[in-house]
């Protein structure tokens, strides 16, 4: 079993256009709307609002499971794609709104901040980003690859449509959420 790695690039492809998009949908918005972001992230930012060392721990826990359980859905869904066909286009969709949401953050980040928002993109949202985003578009790639070999195997009627080399398959699934799990701790770590 290998990944496509057409399929990694053109959905490396279409995360960098969904980056750009979501940067420039901020730039181009307008009113009360983005004026409320601004205020909500400019408090977020500010120094000042830092608490006690006790309710950092406690929102560590609580930050790592809310972002973990997110992410863990999200691959148990491209986990059983192959099996469960309508979950397919569930990872890819996931990482161009990922992206969407990064390029979105971080330009709106850089209107409020200024310079220093680079210092906030650089250790805020880029670390996880930059282990999860490559995890992710080799998992889909990864699933898609054996689904569309699932539906083949199954539109030639054989009654024994298993997955091929499904050891393997779980196998890099495994190491795909291990990765994703230490991206999360960091995730957490960082924020």
């Amino acid at each position: 079993m290998y990944i496509n790695h057409k399929v990694v690039v053109v959905l490396l492809f279409f995360l960098a256009v969904c980056i750009c998009a979501g940067s420039f949908f901020e730039v181009s918005m307008t009113g009360a709307g983005k004026e409320h972001l601004e205020e909500m992230l400019s408090g977020l930012l500010n120094p000042e609002n830092s608490g006690s060392g006790d309710s950092s721990a406690a929102s560590f826990t609580a930050c790592f499971l809310r972002v973990f359980l997110k992410n863990l859905v999200i691959i148990a869904l491209a986990f059983i794609s192959p099996v469960v066909f309508i979950t397919l286009p569930v990872l890819p969709a996931y990482i161009l709104l990922r992206g969407l949401s990064f390029g979105f953050s971080a330009a709106m980040t850089l209107e409020v901040t200024g310079i220093r928002g680079i210092l906030y993109i650089l250790t805020a949202l880029l670390p996880q980003n930059l282990i999860q985003f490559p995890v992710y578009c080799l998992l889909a790639a990864l699933s898609l690859q054996t689904g569309v070999m699932r539906i083949r195997k199954l539109s030639h009627y054989r009654k024994n449509a298993r997955l091929p080399d499904a050891g393997r398959y779980s196998l890099i699934f495994a190491l795909g959420l291990g990765v994703i799990t230490f991206s999360c701790l960091l995730e957490a770590f960082l924020v």
